[in-house]
């Protein structure tokens, strides 16, 4: 039987599972929590947030985002929702922190829930790969890569590093370095690799390089042993499975980019849209085209002194998104917005470093090591502002802010 005063947490655990299902599922969560939270703060009359630099960012990016809404975007129709509705996610934040908060002895529900989403999703992507459909039946509309329940969307390596890493560290500082935990570890590892999600393969691992880096629980030989032992499962998949040496090795081999990281950048799948965000940055410095812009304003741009082939060919720059955080917000949000999300992203990883020195809290460590390897340069992501992306991205930045706040 469900305690309905729980209500709140078990919604937050059900995060993952709903994002699978769709995003408007997941929505329909944040407004159920935004409506316990506030129902919550109005009836206590707590307004401990009022306090917090985090929030204050994070409300001065969304006054910023909606005056260029209603000042600059280029199409108002497609800004209107990202922008408006980008207070959600501090919604999200907040309910995430009062309710762990105010339910801390009872926050096992989460983990738990996310747990059992966890391995139910590896469960599938291992029938997946061995029997070319998942249980539902689902194939994958890529044979190299690996989609699980989302079908025809190539996306479940970003679920799994989104909640993957804060769960393990939870339930690793609760009972401790059971033999069970580093299984675990290992079938998340290794099924990551498999998905061939090249960006969120190289996130995931990072972070767990990070997390393990700077865990303080183990000596430094078992930090080397499981960091080298990452690498080893790696490199060897890479080295044994085609379909993963095909993308991690055969794909880069075939470009010609002259030993040339710029070349490289610049031929690759995403090199066009991230000179197309250019581009349109160029034309719009201070305040960019507005929010979902880059689809309208990339057919504007020409990249014939990028691309100059005999053959007449020419890389298309036209996309919904540039496919990068930093381009995507320079070229519809300008300076401006870019060095609000500068401000926002480095103050956080400032409390994230400052509080973990001071906490060892674990969880403080794993969503702060996806954080970071989320906000890596150059590495290839969604559009910073939809819904799954961004959904994913708050959940860690709200526990982040929870674990900030005990």
């Amino acid at each position: 039987m469900i305690n309905k005063k729980l209500l709140p947490l078990y919604l937050i655990g059900l995060y993952p599972a709903a994002l699978t299902v769709g995003t408007l599922v997941s929505e329909f969560i944040t407004i159920a929590l935004s409506f316990f939270f506030i129902f919550e703060i109005l009836k206590n009359k707590q307004f401990f947030f009022l306090k917090d630099p985090i929030i204050y960012f994070l409300l001065v990016i969304w006054i910023y985002l909606i005056i260029n809404l209603l000042v600059i975007s280029v199409d108002y129709n497609l800004s209107f929702n990202r922008s408006i509705f980008f207070f959600r996610h501090i919604l999200i934040i907040l309910s995430i922190s009062y309710f762990f908060e105010k339910y801390s002895f009872n926050t096992d529900i989460v983990f738990k829930l996310w747990a059992i989403t966890i391995i139910i999703t590896i469960i599938d992507l291992y029938v997946q790969f061995y029997f070319g459909q998942n249980l539902l039946g689902f194939k994958s509309p890529w044979k190299l890569r690996l989609s699980g329940f989302f079908d025809q969307e190539l996306k479940v390596a970003h679920l799994l590093i989104g909640f993957f890493l804060p769960t393990f560290a939870y339930f690793f500082q609760k009972k401790g370095k059971g033999l069970q935990v580093f299984f675990f570890l290992f079938l998340y590892l290794v099924i990551l690799i498999l998905t061939n999600e090249r960006a969120n393969i190289i996130r995931g691992i990072l972070s767990l390089l990070l997390f393990f880096l700077f865990l303080p629980l183990l000596k430094t030989k078992i930090k080397l042993f499981i960091t080298t032992t990452i690498i080893f499962v790696f490199c060897s998949i890479l080295v044994f499975v085609k379909p993963v040496k095909d993308r991690f090795v055969n794909e880069i081999l075939f470009m010609e980019v002259h030993n040339s990281f710029k070349n490289y950048v610049i031929l690759s799948n995403y090199g066009p849209h991230y000179l197309s965000s250019i581009e349109i940055f160029k034309n719009n410095k201070i305040f960019g085209t507005g929010i979902k812009t880059f689809r309208i304003k990339c057919n504007d741009v020409s990249l014939k002194d990028y691309y100059n082939f005999d053959d007449g060919r020419l890389n298309s720059g036209c996309t919904t998104h540039p496919h990068q955080y930093y381009f995507e917000i320079i070229s519809e949000l300008g300076l401006i917005g870019f060095l609000l999300f500068i401000l926002f992203f480095s103050y956080l990883i400032y409390r994230m470093i400052t509080q973990f020195f001071i906490t060892k809290n674990l969880v403080i460590l794993a969503s702060g090591s996806f954080f970071i390897t989320q906000i890596i340069p150059l590495l290839p992501t969604g559009s910073f502002f939809t819904s799954f992306g961004s959904t994913i991205f708050f959940i860690n930045i709200g526990l982040l802010y929870a674990y900030f706040n005990k």
